[in-house]
Protein backbone atom coordinates (compact mmCIF):
# COMPACT_ATOMS: atom_id res chain seq x y z
CA UNK A 1 0.00 0.00 0.00
CA UNK A 2 1.26 3.47 -0.91
CA UNK A 3 0.26 6.64 0.91
CA UNK A 4 0.45 10.36 0.31
CA UNK A 5 0.30 12.30 3.58
CA UNK A 6 -0.40 16.01 3.13
CA UNK A 7 0.60 17.78 6.33
CA UNK A 8 3.40 16.90 8.74
CA UNK A 9 2.03 18.42 11.93
CA UNK A 10 0.91 16.51 15.01
CA UNK A 11 -1.59 14.23 13.28
CA UNK A 12 0.47 13.73 10.14
CA UNK A 13 3.49 12.70 12.18
CA UNK A 14 1.52 10.18 14.26
CA UNK A 15 0.15 8.71 11.03
CA UNK A 16 3.61 8.48 9.49
CA UNK A 17 4.95 6.75 12.59
CA UNK A 18 2.12 4.23 12.47
CA UNK A 19 2.53 3.64 8.75
CA UNK A 20 6.24 2.99 9.27
CA UNK A 21 5.34 0.02 11.47
CA UNK A 22 2.58 -1.37 9.26
CA UNK A 23 3.65 -4.24 6.98
CA UNK A 24 0.80 -3.36 4.59
CA UNK A 25 2.42 0.04 3.85
CA UNK A 26 5.49 -0.09 1.65
CA UNK A 27 5.83 3.58 0.70
CA UNK A 28 4.61 6.93 1.98
CA UNK A 29 5.11 10.28 0.34
CA UNK A 30 4.97 13.18 2.77
CA UNK A 31 4.63 16.87 2.08
CA UNK A 32 3.99 20.08 3.97
CA UNK A 33 3.97 23.81 3.26
CA UNK A 34 6.70 23.99 5.89
CA UNK A 35 9.46 22.33 3.88
CA UNK A 36 11.87 22.11 6.81
CA UNK A 37 9.31 20.24 8.88
CA UNK A 38 8.56 17.87 6.01
CA UNK A 39 12.25 17.25 5.45
CA UNK A 40 12.80 16.48 9.13
CA UNK A 41 9.89 14.04 9.16
CA UNK A 42 11.09 12.29 6.01
CA UNK A 43 14.44 11.58 7.64
CA UNK A 44 12.74 9.83 10.56
CA UNK A 45 11.11 7.04 8.55
CA UNK A 46 12.65 4.54 6.14
CA UNK A 47 9.43 4.24 4.12
CA UNK A 48 9.04 8.00 3.71
CA UNK A 49 9.90 9.97 0.63
CA UNK A 50 9.96 13.76 0.79
CA UNK A 51 7.70 15.48 -1.71
CA UNK A 52 7.79 19.19 -2.47
CA UNK A 53 4.56 21.05 -1.72
CA UNK A 54 3.88 21.75 -5.37
CA UNK A 55 0.49 21.25 -7.02
CA UNK A 56 1.81 19.47 -10.10
CA UNK A 57 4.01 17.13 -8.08
CA UNK A 58 1.25 16.34 -5.58
CA UNK A 59 -1.25 15.61 -8.36
CA UNK A 60 1.19 13.31 -10.11
CA UNK A 61 1.87 11.35 -6.94
CA UNK A 62 -1.86 11.29 -6.17
CA UNK A 63 -2.32 9.07 -9.22
CA UNK A 64 0.36 6.69 -8.00
CA UNK A 65 -0.84 6.00 -4.45
CA UNK A 66 -3.63 3.94 -2.95
CA UNK A 67 -4.70 6.48 -0.32
CA UNK A 68 -4.29 10.23 0.13
CA UNK A 69 -4.45 11.56 3.70
CA UNK A 70 -5.14 15.24 4.30
CA UNK A 71 -3.82 16.30 7.71
CA UNK A 72 -3.01 19.93 7.04
CA UNK A 73 -5.89 22.44 7.08
CA UNK A 74 -9.38 23.19 5.83
CA UNK A 75 -7.82 25.00 2.88
CA UNK A 76 -5.82 21.91 1.95
CA UNK A 77 -8.94 19.75 2.26
CA UNK A 78 -10.90 22.07 -0.02
CA UNK A 79 -8.08 22.14 -2.52
CA UNK A 80 -7.13 18.48 -2.77
CA UNK A 81 -10.21 16.44 -1.80
CA UNK A 82 -12.26 17.26 -4.96
CA UNK A 83 -9.25 16.71 -7.20
CA UNK A 84 -8.52 13.37 -5.57
CA UNK A 85 -12.14 12.18 -5.79
CA UNK A 86 -12.45 13.40 -9.38
CA UNK A 87 -9.62 11.00 -10.19
CA UNK A 88 -11.44 8.17 -8.44
CA UNK A 89 -8.79 8.02 -5.72
CA UNK A 90 -9.40 7.33 -2.03
CA UNK A 91 -8.85 10.12 0.47
CA UNK A 92 -9.00 10.48 4.25
CA UNK A 93 -9.89 13.99 5.40
CA UNK A 94 -8.89 15.10 8.89
CA UNK A 95 -9.88 18.78 8.54
CA UNK A 96 -13.57 17.86 8.70
CA UNK A 97 -14.60 21.45 9.30
CA UNK A 98 -14.14 22.11 5.59
CA UNK A 99 -17.43 20.29 4.99
CA UNK A 100 -19.42 23.12 6.59
CA UNK A 101 -19.30 24.60 3.08
CA UNK A 102 -22.43 23.08 1.55
CA UNK A 103 -21.30 23.35 -2.07
CA UNK A 104 -17.92 21.79 -1.31
CA UNK A 105 -19.47 18.98 0.72
CA UNK A 106 -22.04 18.08 -1.91
CA UNK A 107 -19.41 18.16 -4.63
CA UNK A 108 -17.17 15.76 -2.72
CA UNK A 109 -20.01 13.41 -1.84
CA UNK A 110 -21.25 13.38 -5.43
CA UNK A 111 -17.78 12.72 -6.83
CA UNK A 112 -17.34 9.83 -4.40
CA UNK A 113 -20.60 8.31 -5.64
CA UNK A 114 -19.89 8.89 -9.32
CA UNK A 115 -16.15 8.24 -9.63
CA UNK A 116 -15.72 5.41 -7.14
CA UNK A 117 -13.12 7.01 -4.89
CA UNK A 118 -13.80 6.53 -1.19
CA UNK A 119 -14.00 9.48 1.21
CA UNK A 120 -12.96 8.53 4.74
CA UNK A 121 -13.72 10.75 7.75
CA UNK A 122 -12.36 9.30 11.03
CA UNK A 123 -14.27 9.72 14.29
CA UNK A 124 -11.65 12.18 15.50
CA UNK A 125 -11.49 13.38 19.09
CA UNK A 126 -14.93 12.15 20.16
CA UNK A 127 -16.64 8.89 21.03
CA UNK A 128 -20.26 8.05 20.30
CA UNK A 129 -20.09 8.54 16.54
CA UNK A 130 -21.21 4.93 16.08
CA UNK A 131 -24.42 5.68 17.95
CA UNK A 132 -25.07 8.85 15.98
CA UNK A 133 -24.49 6.99 12.72
CA UNK A 134 -26.91 4.25 13.74
CA UNK A 135 -29.57 6.81 14.73
CA UNK A 136 -29.29 8.90 11.56
CA UNK A 137 -32.70 10.09 10.42
CA UNK A 138 -34.15 9.55 13.88
CA UNK A 139 -32.37 12.27 15.84
CA UNK A 140 -34.55 15.12 17.10
CA UNK A 141 -31.90 17.25 18.81
CA UNK A 142 -28.17 17.17 19.32
CA UNK A 143 -25.75 19.26 21.34
CA UNK A 144 -21.97 19.39 21.56
CA UNK A 145 -20.24 21.03 24.52
CA UNK A 146 -16.47 21.40 24.11
CA UNK A 147 -14.19 22.59 26.91
CA UNK A 148 -10.51 23.39 26.44
CA UNK A 149 -7.79 25.40 28.15
CA UNK A 150 -6.54 28.84 27.06
CA UNK A 151 -3.68 27.30 25.08
CA UNK A 152 -6.22 25.91 22.61
CA UNK A 153 -7.68 29.32 21.82
CA UNK A 154 -4.61 31.37 21.00
CA UNK A 155 -4.67 33.77 18.03
CA UNK A 156 -8.36 33.25 17.16
CA UNK A 157 -9.49 36.31 15.13
CA UNK A 158 -13.06 36.04 16.42
CA UNK A 159 -11.91 36.33 20.03
CA UNK A 160 -9.65 39.26 19.22
CA UNK A 161 -12.55 41.07 17.57
CA UNK A 162 -14.64 40.48 20.70
CA UNK A 163 -11.82 41.73 22.92
CA UNK A 164 -11.58 38.40 24.75
CA UNK A 165 -8.17 37.56 26.20
CA UNK A 166 -8.34 33.88 27.12
CA UNK A 167 -5.07 34.16 29.01
CA UNK A 168 -6.70 36.55 31.45
CA UNK A 169 -9.73 34.42 32.27
CA UNK A 170 -10.15 33.54 35.95
CA UNK A 171 -12.80 30.89 35.59
CA UNK A 172 -14.72 28.72 33.14
CA UNK A 173 -16.10 31.00 30.40
CA UNK A 174 -18.39 30.37 27.44
CA UNK A 175 -16.71 31.70 24.30
CA UNK A 176 -19.38 30.70 21.80
CA UNK A 177 -22.89 29.34 21.62
CA UNK A 178 -24.61 28.71 18.31
CA UNK A 179 -24.90 26.47 15.26
CA UNK A 180 -22.04 24.20 14.27
CA UNK A 181 -21.60 26.02 10.98
CA UNK A 182 -20.53 29.20 12.79
CA UNK A 183 -18.44 27.31 15.33
CA UNK A 184 -16.45 25.58 12.61
CA UNK A 185 -16.01 28.80 10.65
CA UNK A 186 -14.91 30.90 13.62
CA UNK A 187 -12.78 28.24 15.35
CA UNK A 188 -11.34 26.16 12.45
CA UNK A 189 -8.55 24.65 14.54
CA UNK A 190 -10.68 23.75 17.55
CA UNK A 191 -13.93 22.06 16.58
CA UNK A 192 -13.52 19.56 13.78
CA UNK A 193 -15.59 17.38 16.12
CA UNK A 194 -18.53 19.75 15.59
CA UNK A 195 -18.34 19.05 11.87
CA UNK A 196 -18.22 15.29 12.42
CA UNK A 197 -21.25 15.40 14.72
CA UNK A 198 -23.09 17.62 12.23
CA UNK A 199 -22.47 15.23 9.35
CA UNK A 200 -23.76 12.31 11.40
CA UNK A 201 -26.72 14.03 13.05
CA UNK A 202 -28.78 17.09 12.08
CA UNK A 203 -26.51 19.09 9.81
CA UNK A 204 -24.54 22.25 10.46
CA UNK A 205 -27.48 24.55 11.21
CA UNK A 206 -29.32 22.30 13.65
CA UNK A 207 -26.35 20.94 15.58
CA UNK A 208 -25.88 23.25 18.56
CA UNK A 209 -22.37 23.92 19.86
CA UNK A 210 -21.07 25.48 23.06
CA UNK A 211 -17.36 26.28 23.36
CA UNK A 212 -15.96 26.79 26.84
CA UNK A 213 -12.51 27.97 27.92
CA UNK A 214 -11.49 26.72 31.37
CA UNK A 215 -8.12 27.98 32.66
CA UNK A 216 -8.00 25.16 35.22
CA UNK A 217 -8.39 22.24 32.83
CA UNK A 218 -5.54 20.17 31.45
CA UNK A 219 -7.66 18.16 29.00
CA UNK A 220 -9.85 18.74 25.95
CA UNK A 221 -13.37 17.62 26.84
CA UNK A 222 -16.30 16.89 24.54
CA UNK A 223 -19.83 16.07 25.58
CA UNK A 224 -22.37 14.91 22.99
CA UNK A 225 -26.06 14.85 23.88
CA UNK A 226 -28.60 13.50 21.39
CA UNK A 227 -32.26 12.57 21.69
CA UNK A 228 -34.77 10.84 19.46
CA UNK A 229 -37.29 7.98 19.32
CA UNK A 230 -34.36 5.56 19.76
CA UNK A 231 -33.70 7.02 23.23
CA UNK A 232 -30.84 9.25 24.37
CA UNK A 233 -27.12 9.31 23.67
CA UNK A 234 -24.68 10.83 26.12
CA UNK A 235 -21.05 10.48 25.12
CA UNK A 236 -18.34 12.26 27.10
CA UNK A 237 -14.59 12.14 26.70
CA UNK A 238 -11.61 13.89 28.28
CA UNK A 239 -8.70 13.93 25.86
CA UNK A 240 -5.01 14.49 26.41
CA UNK A 241 -3.85 17.38 24.18
CA UNK A 242 -0.72 17.16 22.07
CA UNK A 243 2.15 18.73 24.06
CA UNK A 244 3.13 21.00 21.18
CA UNK A 245 -0.38 21.59 19.85
CA UNK A 246 -2.97 21.95 22.63
CA UNK A 247 -5.77 22.66 20.15
CA UNK A 248 -5.51 19.05 18.93
CA UNK A 249 -6.36 15.98 20.97
CA UNK A 250 -4.14 12.91 20.85
CA UNK A 251 -7.21 10.74 20.25
CA UNK A 252 -7.88 12.54 16.97
CA UNK A 253 -4.59 11.21 15.62
CA UNK A 254 -5.25 7.76 17.03
CA UNK A 255 -8.63 7.67 15.26
CA UNK A 256 -6.83 8.36 11.99
CA UNK A 257 -4.37 5.54 12.71
CA UNK A 258 -7.26 3.18 13.47
CA UNK A 259 -8.96 4.14 10.21
CA UNK A 260 -5.72 3.61 8.27
CA UNK A 261 -5.30 0.14 9.78
CA UNK A 262 -8.87 -0.81 8.84
CA UNK A 263 -8.38 0.46 5.30
CA UNK A 264 -5.06 -1.37 4.93
CA UNK A 265 -6.33 -4.69 6.31
CA UNK A 266 -9.88 -4.36 4.95
CA UNK A 267 -11.25 -5.34 8.36
CA UNK A 268 -13.86 -3.03 9.92
CA UNK A 269 -15.23 -3.58 13.44
CA UNK A 270 -18.02 -1.52 15.00
CA UNK A 271 -19.32 -0.05 11.75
Amino acid sequence: MRLLIIGCGSIGNVLARAAEDMPEVNRMYITDKNEQRAEARAKEYSKAKLTRYDDDIILRIMDEVDLVIEAASQDAAKKFAPICLERGRDIMVMSVGAFHDDAFRERCFQLARQKGGRLYIPSGAVCGTDGLRSAQGRIDEVYLITTKGPGSFQDVPYLKEKGIDVNGLKGSTILFEGPAREAVRLFPKNVNVAATVSLLALGFENTKVTLVCDPTTEVNSHLILAKGPFGEIRAEIHNTPFPGNPATSYLAALSAVAALKSIATNVWIGV
